[in-house]
Formats: C-alpha cells, structure tokens, sequence
C-alpha cells in the first residue's frame, strides 16, 4: 500500500529517529485512517464486529455500573457512523465532541480488568482506534498518530488481528518491520516489540510536536491530504481536557442528535470527501523532504537531548550543548516565537534565523496542555523520560526573555501546580510532583516561583497521606513556618516514609533530595521547635529503636545537612528519653558526626558540640569508651578542630567544647605532661563558674564541672550526685528515696571506673590552685540553687584527691571554702547537699586539718549531730568537735513551718511516704497525690485514683525499688516509677480491707480491719502471723517486724529466721487497762518506741532483756497517744486529747517544750530529713523543722 518514497523510513531499527521518520509515520497511520475511512462497507463491518463483542442490544436505557461504561463505547462507536453522514459541519462538529466525550470514558479504563465479563484491553483498544477516527475528522494528524499508536501499545495483537487486519498489513510492516511469516505466527514476543516501538514513536512524535509548536503544521496537513493550497488557513480544533461526564448520572440514554447540538462548540470542518482525497502519495512526501531540509538544523538539539533516551549511558545534556553550540530560542514581547542557533561549520560561527511565527496565548496554552498529558489522565504516558522531557522544555524557556516565555513557564507551572491541588487521582498527584521536582532540581529559583503561586499546604499533606511521597520534598522546600507545620499533623507520615526508605536504594533520581531525607529534616523542625507538651508527643514517636535505626539509615554520611538534622533529631530523643541512647549509640559512628565540626556553617558546628555532650551522658565506663572512639577517628585533629569551637564561639558552645576538650585530654593522664588543651579548657569553665552576669552560662558551666568525675545513668540522669553520697556512707533504703531521681538499683552506680575517673579528673583540676577554689566559692554564693549544689558537688569530688595533697594546697582550700560549704548542713536543705556538705568537711578537714572543727559554730555541731543519725561521717566530726570544745550543746526547741499543700475535695490525708525524691500522699477518697517539695513550696506532679476506698499506708518495696500502697478496698498496689511517671504494675487481692502495710525483702506484711496480721510471700500466697494475738500496728527494721497488739504486747518477729517472740508483755495495771492497745510504734537508730496511754522507748536489746523502759512520757490523764514521730532531739506525739495539735518533747530529757497545731484532726505522721509532715482531715498537709 505505500509507495517506494517510504523506502527510506522503512528502516525502523535505526538507532535514532529523527524527524521524517516520524512523518513517515504520520503519514502511514492517517493514510491507514483515510482509507477507512473512505471504504464504508469496512467500517460498517467492523462496527458489527464491535457490536457483537459488546453484546448489546438497543433498548430505551441502559442500567449504570459496567454498563455504562459499554453503553458509552456503544454510542460513540454509533455517533462516529452518524458524525461522517451529517449534511452540516455544525451538526458535525457537534457530534464529534460529544464522541470524543463519550470514548474518553471507556478510555480511561484499568488496562488488566474486566468490565462487564469484557476484557478491559479490547475496550481500551477499541476506544482509543475510534478516537484516531475522531481526530481525522477533525483534521488533527498529530493526534491520529497518538491515538491509534495508544492503541497498539495496550494490545498490538488485537489491532492486527481484530481491526481490519488486511488494511493493516502495509502498516505493520513498514512501521514496524514485521515479516509476513512474523505477522501470521501471532507470537508475543513479536507483538511485545511492536509494543515497544510504538512507545518510541509516541515519545518522539510528543516530543516533536512540542518543539515545533508556532510553525504552520497545517502546511504538512494539506501535502498529507493533497490540496495544493499552502496559504490555507487552519480550522479551529476543539481539544477537550475535561474529565468525561456521563459516569455522573445512574442512567445513559440513547444519543439524540437534536438534543445534543452545541452552537458554541461548533467548529469549521471540511467535507470528508476533501479529507480522504489522499493522491499522488510520491509528490507528497517529496515536497515533505523539502521542508525537512528546511526545519533539520532547527530540531537538532532536540534530537541531541532525545538521543539520552535512546542509549543505556547518558550522552548529551541541554547544558553541554548550550555551552558548545550557544543554542537560543527566545520569544519576543509581542508574542512571537523566535528560534535561533549558531552552527560551527569550518572555523566559523554562522547565526541562521529560521522562522518567525504567529503564537497567541490561547494556542500557547493548548499546546501545553498536549505535552503534560497527565493532567488529563493518560497516565500510561508518564515514566522518568517522560519527566525528564517536560523539565527540558522548561529548561529552555527558563533562560528566554519576553512575555511569552514567562506566559509559558506560568503555564506549566499553573497545570503541574493544579493537578497537585485539584486532581483525586493518587497517580497523577505523584506524576506532577515529579516533573515539578525535576523542574526544580535544574532551577532551584522555581520554589519562589511556587510560593507566590501558593500552592496549599493541606493539599501536600493530603497528598502525603495518600502515600504521594514526593509531598513531603515540596513541603521540605516551601519551608513553611513551625506553627503550619505543627498544624499538619504529618509526623507519623514522615516516620512511614523514614521507615520504609528502602524503597529508595538503588533508585536513580534527578530530585535534589529524596522523600525520606526531606521527612528526615521536616522531623528536626518538628522535635526542635515547639513547646513541651507537642515536642514531648512527636519525640514519643520517634524514640522507639525501629525508628531511630531508620533515621540513621537514612542519612547520607556525605551531606551535612541531613548529619546535621540527624544530630539534632538523635540529641532530643535522648534528653526526651534516655534510654534510647543506648541503642543510639549501638547504631551511630561518631566518625560521621565530627566531620560536623568541619563544617564551614556555624550551626552544623553548634549542633554537633550538643549532640557529642549528649552522648557522653552514659555511665562513665561507656563514655571513656565513646571518647576513645572520637580520638581514634578524628586522631589529634579533633581537638584542632575543637579548639576554634573553644575560641571563637558564642558561650555556651564554648563550654560544650571545654567539656569534650577537657575530657578527650585526660585519656591520657601524665603528671608531668602540659596540656594547653587542657589549660585552655579549664580556663573557660573557672571563668564562667565564677561569672555573676550571665546566669544561663554560670549553669551550664557548674552543671558540667560537678560531673566531670562523675557518672551519669544510662537515661542521661546525672548520678555524680549519687555515687558521692554513697560513699558519705548513705545506706538507709528509706533516706535514699528522700534523694530525687536516682535509680539505687542502677548497676552504673557499680561501675567500677567512676573511682579511677574521678581521681584522674581532681588530680588535674587540683593543679590550677587557688584559681580552682575561688571560682568555685562564687559559684557557693550564686542566687541559683542549682549553681551552688553543682558548685557544692564538683568540690566534694575534688575532696576526694585534697585528703592526699600536701598542707600547702589543702589549707588554702579550706579557708576559701568551708565557710560557704558549713551552710549546707542545717536543716532546711536537701538531703543529698547536708550529705555532701558533710562529705566536703570530712575530706578537707582530715589529718591536722582536723583542728579546723574548733572554728565551726554551735549550729554547724548541732546540724552534725541531727545528720549523725544517717551517716557515720557526720557522727565521727561531731565527736572531733565535741573533742577539741567539750562544751555541752544547746538545744533549739523553736520550730518554723516550711510547708502546707493539699487539696479539700480529697478527703484526710491517711497516708505519706517519701519515693524516689518526692512526696505521696495517700487519702480517703482513694487517691494517692504526688508533690514535688522544693523548698518551702508544693507543687502537685500527678493525681491517680486507681484504689475504690480510702489508702491506709503506704510501705517501700526493695524487689524493684518499688512503692506499696495499701486500701480499705482489700487490694495492695504495687508501684514503679517508669518514665518518671508512677505505674502500677501490680495488683495483689485480699480478703478483708488493709489497715497498715510494711515490707521487707520480698515478703509483704499487712495489718486487717479485724487486727490480723498476714504475710504474703514471692509467690503472693497468703499467711497468718500472731494468730492468737490482735494486732493494731507493726514496723520493720533492721531485719525484723516489731508488732504492737490490742493488750499491750510487742512481738518481735525475725524474717531470716522466722522465729516470734514477745518483747514485751501485756500490762497489768488497772489504770491504763482501757487504753492499753499499741496504737504506733516506731524505731529510731536502735531504739524502739511504742505508744498507747504511755510512750516508752528503749534500746532494742534491753526490750529483748525485758528491762524498765528508758524512757516513759505520760501525757493528759486518760489521753492515748495516736501517733508518734521520732528525730534526734525530738519526740512528737499527736494525743487523742487534742487531735488536731503535736506536742514537743525533748529525746533525752523527757521534757514537753511545745506544740504545733495542724488546724484540723490530725490523720498521719510523717518525719524525714529532720523535717516533721503530717496530714490532716481536711486533706492538707503541713510541714516544720527545728532552727
């Protein structure tokens, strides 16, 4: 069927197909049409062939679902028939756009299914054949092509086999090269390389189409219909962009022809006879070659960056031609385009000026439309050449002057930008996106571009929802304020995307930033910006091992900004959570992290300075550890590289830097070696311990110079503290839960290499002399508590190594610093500094320094003495100083108080323990309250209510270091502190309401509402204890349960070895008959005091020998005492006859010296600390110590 001047073109395996080849494929495909066309005894055929495929008969309607969808194909098949015999092109132009409406429906179609039991390629196939049908009517050859090489790519043998297959032979032949043998076998391999070459002829003849856009292309249309006219002008062509409509309604009805005229759709057609007059084929293409000789030089280029998709290795690029040709193609301001191109051709450089033709807006606009095709829906267009192709048409518009060329550039960003906003279609989201991104990764100015458009931020982060990934590198670029960001609610998006980035490896991008990288730094933003409560939820998130492994993963060792985010994203999950920094540190190489010091932005080097402190808060044993890992990758250039940090950066991150410099410089520890690292960075922390005008920077520096010896717990805790007060000799389990988040059990209090650290740290620290000293004085007197107890803290550690130097560093040091350190043992501070301040003295004042004591005042000896009951220490300076002035010591009776919390809707406190630093309070109403005490002030941390009646006591459980609480609704809680917050991890059951609770070890000991004493081992089986004895209180120590009893008994009970005897019988006198049950008892040291009418109080050992009590406290006639608290001066009791007050007795006097009043009934007791807590009815809690 075609003539010899196709004889060029019949080479189809040719490396490159340059542009008459793809005319030659125009023509062959619209001559097929034409013929078609022409022969309607074919077309009559081949609709009934359709017909009986579609297996419909004509009727009225026809029912939505599946058949709506064949009713469509059936109607637009018929219409195309009704559109060639129409008498008038209105009614024609008319009929063939609502053609082209109703095949785009069936068009659309899901390749691999099945629609009403057809399969959904013939379908497809068929619509897309009818389609180059319409188009050749409409006189449009360009898309002729497109259509019917659409349909050979969804089925190739469906077209040669079911569309006139006689006709098509010629076609298939020189088009695709196929051998008559070939065509007659049907193979799939075949068929699959003619797949593959109509794809190619599709892309070029887009490809094509586009870069000629402004030339007359119906100059071409009339050589291909034979009018010799060339001045011919164009007829106008309808091209429909909008999605089909008739899926809208539940019923489609026959196509009416009155019904359906469209005036303002209407377009000038010429007569089918003019566009099937197709003659003298050989003079056709030869005046065809004329023009391509014309027009070869001027599309070159595009057969330059063509040539990329044609080869396995990259050949070309628009900026390698650009630099060697010095391409142009500009449009000048009235609207025209203007191609231009310098040619090298023998040492000279040629400028050939083509054409200049017409471009009005609205065709612009068209044309554009044509080459983002996705927009309108033909998805199976779209692949990673095909993104490549539309950002190279940017590209060249980019570099072009006039109005035009912006007009165009808006118009493709205008379509991409709509098609992210408006489109439901998850595919043509992602599509959008990647042309966008490969737009933007060639001009990064596109983003402002994109701002000012204002792309919606909601529609990115649906889209993100929806799994269009690319969403997240857009909402990464706009960088959209915090306060939006927060808003989106898009973390646990981004963390899928984290975690699933495997996806990405291996996969060739020309994007500037994948999705998981752009989630790794939008994750930064969202951990690093906002308050507490939003940050603590979205660190919730990540901080599971799974997720920080994927964010590590993610990160390219190579870019600085994604270490930098990672950093930053790593350091708050630690502090947020600290017990994801071991597996952090499991995970990470700190070799990627130092190459953040070497970086050029000062921010990469402030987070890395954060992120490298971060991590030496671990037990000391794993930070030496990390810190041989950073002076083994960074050699001795880390510290070169620390050292400017040091210099030259704002104050805090000097101090960051003291703090790494110091500690990477003592790894090696010589006595005689000098360290300028060391002096420098020693040096900056004294300086700022000892500055008064810059509060923040005087913390942080104290905060780091007290745990430089030290230790910190795996959850980044701080446990210096701890580890001293240890070794002050603090034993009691009870007096350690009075010290605020320490986990005893925490085997990083065992580590081993503490002591050897820490005397490492003070020799060294020592060696700057009273430079030392005196900074650490002003950091005593700082008006931050926080300074002083670090201050108070880092000198205990340096006590340690002064004990062992000479006189002459130790008596500067204690007459610079033991004035400041004797305030710290009064009552009033916290434990742990009376302790440590008492440690300090110990030290400093050791050997000769001993004299020293004689300075102290009445107070300092009297604080010692009340401390001696908690720490052997306080107990052995007490008898120096009682040794070197024998003077008998004042007693203070004047007490203040320092303390009322509590809340009136939560009925009597019944209940108060101290645990883990802070104050429980159990009540009435069943609900246990906890209190942060700082100072003389309450603030409220948590209130639970899990007991359904009121909580009658409260014990320590060692197992676990564990809280008990027990309740009138026969139920004992167990309580852990898990992520400083309180959960109950176990319930036990009992048969009657509890009345009073103590442990010891693993056994649990309860006392009932009908005064039975139980005990419930490891296996929570229950037991009676003293069944013949009615029980009203107990109290553990040392080992054994000391039990008080309705008839004025005391038991003693020995756990070890599970004996019971009786210490002390039941009385006889008449007179205290009425009154004789032991309501309290209490052990203070190794003195037992109970209370009932009388308070007696004796050594342990001379109630097991049965002696006189030697101590008896009578108080009101007929008045039994309802509580009673011990301390080292003082004994106080709560009496029956009045309720509401505690009396004051003198310890060793027997004296009463006064009284406290609480304001209401007094319901529990409490002293810790030298410090006197009681609860009362009215649900509040008040608090008093001695002056």
């Amino acid at each position: 069927m075609a003539s010899s001047c196709y004889s060029s073109f019949s080479s189809v395996d040719q490396e490159r197909l340059d542009l008459q080849s793809i005319w030659g494929v125009v023509s062959l495909i619209n001559q097929h049409i034409v013929e078609f066309l022409s022969d309607a005894k074919t077309r009559v055929s081949f609709k009934s062939r359709c017909f009986s495929k579609l297996n419909i008969q004509k009727q009225e309607f026809f029912e939505f679902s599946d058949h709506s969808i064949l009713s469509n194909l059936y109607w637009g098949i018929e219409n195309v028939e009704a559109a060639i015999e129409a008498k008038w092109p209105e009614e024609k132009a008319s009929k063939l756009t609502n053609v082209e409406e109703l095949l785009q429906f069936p068009a659309l179609l899901n390749e691999d299914g099945i629609t009403a039991g057809i399969a959904n390629s013939y379908l497809i196939c068929c619509s897309y054949f009818y389609l180059s049908l319409v188009r050749k009517l409409q006189r449009d050859e360009w898309q002729v092509a497109l259509h019917f090489l659409q349909a050979i790519l969804v089925s190739p043998s469906l077209v040669w086999m079911e569309f006139t297959p006689d006709s098509c032979q010629n076609l298939f032949r020189l088009c695709f090269g196929l051998k008559m043998e070939e065509m007659g076998s049907g193979n799939n391999g075949v068929f699959e390389g003619v797949r593959r070459k109509a794809r190619r002829y599709k892309d070029r003849l887009m490809y094509y189409q586009v870069m000629s856009y402004g030339e007359n292309q119906w100059d071409t249309e009339s050589l291909l219909n034979g009018i010799s006219s060339s001045n011919e002008s164009a007829e106008s062509i309808v091209y429909r962009t909008d999605w089909p409509i008739y899926h809208q309604f539940e019923k489609v009805h026959p196509f009416d022809p009155q019904e359906n005229v469209r005036d303002e759709m209407a377009v000038q057609v010429k007569d089918i006879s003019e566009q099937i007059a197709f003659q003298d084929h050989r003079k056709t293409v030869t005046d065809w070659e004329k023009i391509y000789k014309r027009r070869a030089s001027n599309i070159k280029y595009v057969q330059d960056v063509l040539k990329e998709s044609d080869s396995v290795t990259p050949v070309s690029s628009y900026a390698d031609f650009e630099e060697e040709n010095d391409l142009e193609a500009y449009i000048d301001a009235n609207g025209s385009l203007m191609k231009s191109r310098r040619v090298i051709a023998d040492d000279r450089e040629v400028e050939v000026i083509y054409e200049q033709f017409s471009l009005p807006r609205d065709k612009l606009e068209e044309e554009i439309s044509k080459l983002l095709c996705i927009s309108e829906g033909y998805l199976e267009n779209y692949n990673e050449e095909y993104t490549v192709r539309v950002s190279t048409f940017y590209e060249i518009l980019n570099g072009k002057a006039g109005t035009e060329s912006a007009l165009t550039k808006d118009g493709v960003l205008n379509q991409l930008l709509t098609a992210i906003s408006t489109s439901k279609e998850e595919e043509v989201i992602r599509a959008s996106m990647s042309i966008l991104l490969s737009i933007i990764s060639s001009n990064r100015s596109v983003i402002e571009d994109i701002k000012k458009k204002g792309l919606n931020l909601c529609d990115l982060a649906s889209a993100l929802k929806r799994n269009v990934h690319e969403a997240a590198v857009f909402i990464y670029l706009i960088n959209p304020s915090q306060k939006d960001l927060n808003r989106l609610e898009l973390l646990s998006k981004l963390v899928e995307i984290v975690c699933n980035s495997k996806i990405y490896n291996g996969r060739p991008s020309s994007h500037m930033i994948t999705p998981p990288e752009a989630s790794l730094m939008i994750i930064e933003v969202l951990v690093s910006a906002f308050d507490t409560v939003p940050n603590n939820s979205h660190l919730d998130i990540i901080s599971s091992p799974e997720v920080i492994s994927a964010l590590i993963n993610v990160t390219r060792n190579d870019n600085v900004e994604e270490l930098r985010s990672l950093a930053s994203i790593l350091g708050k999950c630690m502090q947020f959570d600290g017990k994801c920094r071991k597996y952090i540190l499991e995970f990470i190489q700190l070799d990627s992290f130092l190459c953040l010091l070497r970086s050029c932005e000062s921010h990469a080097k402030f987070v890395a300075l954060e992120f490298l402190n971060e991590v030496l808060r671990v037990p000391r044993s794993s930070a030496i550890n990390q810190l041989q890992q950073m002076r083994k990758a960074g050699s001795i250039n880390i510290m070169h590289l620390l050292m400017p940090c040091l210099q030259k950066s704002p104050p805090r991150f000097q101090l960051l830097a003291a703090n790494l410099v110091l500690q990477l410089d003592m790894l090696e520890e010589s006595s005689n070696r000098k360290s300028i690292f060391r002096e420098e960075a020693v040096e900056v922390l004294l300086e700022s311990v000892a500055s008064v005008e810059d509060s923040s920077t005087q913390l942080l520096a104290a905060r780091i110079i007290s745990n430089l010896g030290g230790t910190y717990a795996w959850t980044g805790e701080p446990y210096t503290v701890a580890w001293l007060v240890k070794r002050a000799g603090l034993t009691s389990h009870f007096h350690r839960n009075l010290i605020k988040n320490v986990d005893w059990l925490d085997q990083s209090l065992q580590d081993d290499s503490i002591d050897i650290w820490s005397r490492r740290i003070a020799r060294n620290i020592i060696k700057f002399g009273n430079l030392v000293f005196h900074a650490l004085e002003e950091g005593l007197k700082s008006k931050s508590k926080r300074v002083s107890c670090d201050c108070l803290t880092a000198i205990a550690l340096l006590g340690r190594e002064i004990a062992k130097c000479p006189d002459s560093v130790r008596y500067p040091a204690c007459e610079i610093l033991l004035s400041g350190i004797e305030q710290f043992l009064h009552p009033g501070f916290e434990l742990e500094e009376r302790l440590l301040a008492c440690y300090c003295i110990y030290n400093y004042t050791s050997h000769i320094g001993m004299q020293k004591l004689v300075n102290f005042s009445e107070g300092v000896r009297e604080s010692l003495r009340r401390l001696s009951g908690i720490t052997w220490m306080a107990e052995e300076l007490l008898k120096v100083a009682v040794y070197f002035c024998p003077n008998k010591l004042r007693i203070s009776c004047v007490h203040t108080q320092i303390l009322e919390a509590g809340q009136k809707f939560s009925g009597a406190v019944t209940a108060l323990i101290f645990y883990r630093g802070q104050l429980y309070s159990g009540h009435s109403d069943g609900s246990i309250k906890v209190w942060d005490i700082k100072g003389q002030s309450a603030a409220l941390v948590w209130n639970i209510k899990e007991h359904k009646r009121a909580v009658t006591g409260f014990s320590l459980f060692e197992p676990g270091d564990a809280l008990l609480s027990g309740s009138a609704d026969k139920t004992i809680r167990v309580w852990r502190m898990i992520k400083r917050k309180v959960v109950c991890i176990e319930v036990i059951v009992t048969k009657e309401p509890i009345q009073s609770i103590d442990s010891f070890g693993k056994n649990i000991f309860i006392t009932t509402q009908s005064h039975k004493m139980k005990v419930i081992d490891e296996a929570r089986i229950i037991k009676d204890i003293c069944k013949n004895k009615q029980v009203k209180c107990i109290k553990e120590a040392q080992g054994k349960v000391y039990i008080g009893c309705m008839d004025s008994s005391i038991q003693e009970l020995s756990i070890t070895k599970k004996l019971e005897r009786e210490i002390k019988t039941p009385t006889k006198s008449w007179i205290w008959m009425h009154n004789r049950s032991i309501n309290s008892i209490t052990v203070y040291k190794d003195w037992l005091y109970s209370a009932s009418a009388i308070v007696e109080g004796s050594n342990i050992k001379d109630w097991k020998r049965r002696r006189d009590p030697q101590i008896s406290i009578v108080t009101a006639k007929g008045a039994k005492v309802l509580a009673i608290g011990v301390v080292e001066d003082f004994v106080y009791l709560n009496c029956s006859s009045s309720s509401s007050t505690l009396q004051i007795w003198l310890r060793e006097t027997k004296q009463k010296v006064g009284r406290l009043s609480a304001g209401s009934r007094i319901t529990s007791l409490l002293t810790a600390n030298d410090i006197i807590f009681c609860g009362t009815e009215m649900g509040s809690i008040k608090g008093w110590i001695p002056l």
